[in-house]
């Protein structure tokens, strides 16, 4: 079994509370969602084995804090990496940090017993302008996600509505969890997205904070702040 992997490379966090940690990325190719404001337009991949995947990862020096799959979406290689997982597991001692858009709870049940650490994009019709609903999808996936180590990250736009944080909220409450959600104001690129004012902002994580009983943080994109990968 091969997986489509467009790079792999060491570089810094850049989102969420893990900012600044050293890590190792691979990065899987291909998504099943499209949203407008997606920074990783994926053009070219190299097909790996598990054995060819670690070697190439072995070729680095162990000196980072976590082994970081994202994509594009990693866990539409799921089958691979439930026999590449226990692989790397058994020459690495790093944890596991995946970084999904939240949609795939079926796949990840298949490598659940070997990730650490879960980064979940919780996708906002309003934000992606992607006319597919996720809601459902996502309280499945925080389901299949709450015995391990959970941040949810939402990407707010200028776009970004009411309605659809309160949907959020309501998805949210239903879970006891102490998870992290951080409110990640949109890196504007040369499309019409924006970022959101900052009273936005405030009155979002406000709301978010009052309704589910999470710690909500606002933070952006700090590699692109560094301009860093």
């Amino acid at each position: 079994m091969q997986a489509k992997i467009s790079e792999i490379f060491l570089s810094y966090q850049g989102e969420g509370p893990f900012a600044g940690s050293r890590e190792l990325f691979v990065r899987f190719y291909g998504c099943n969602l499209s949203c407008v404001f997606c920074d990783t337009m994926l053009e070219s991949y190299k097909s790996f084995s598990k054995e060819m995947l670690l070697g190439k990862i072995l070729d680095f020096d162990d000196d980072y804090n976590e082994l970081v799959l994202t994509g594009g979406e990693p866990l539409m290689h799921a089958d691979f990496l439930k026999d590449f997982l226990p692989l790397f597991k058994k020459h690495r001692g790093h944890e596991v940090y995946l970084e999904t858009n939240g949609t795939l709870a079926g796949e990840l049940e298949k490598v659940i017993g070997d990730v650490d650490i879960i980064a979940m994009d919780f996708k906002l019709p309003s934000s992606t302008e992607n006319s597919r609903e996720v809601w459902l999808s996502h309280e499945k996936f925080i389901e299949a996600a709450e015995d391990k180590q959970l941040i949810i990250k939402v990407v707010i736009t200028d776009s970004t509505t009411i309605d659809d944080i309160k949907m959020m909220g309501n998805v949210l409450a239903k879970f006891n969890k102490d998870f992290v959600v951080i409110l990640q104001p949109v890196t504007p690129t040369g499309s019409h997205i924006k970022e959101p004012d900052g009273e936005m902002l405030l009155f979002f994580k406000g709301y978010v904070n009052k309704e589910t009983g999470k710690d909500v943080s606002i933070l952006g994109q700090v590699h692109k702040c560094l301009g860093i990968r």
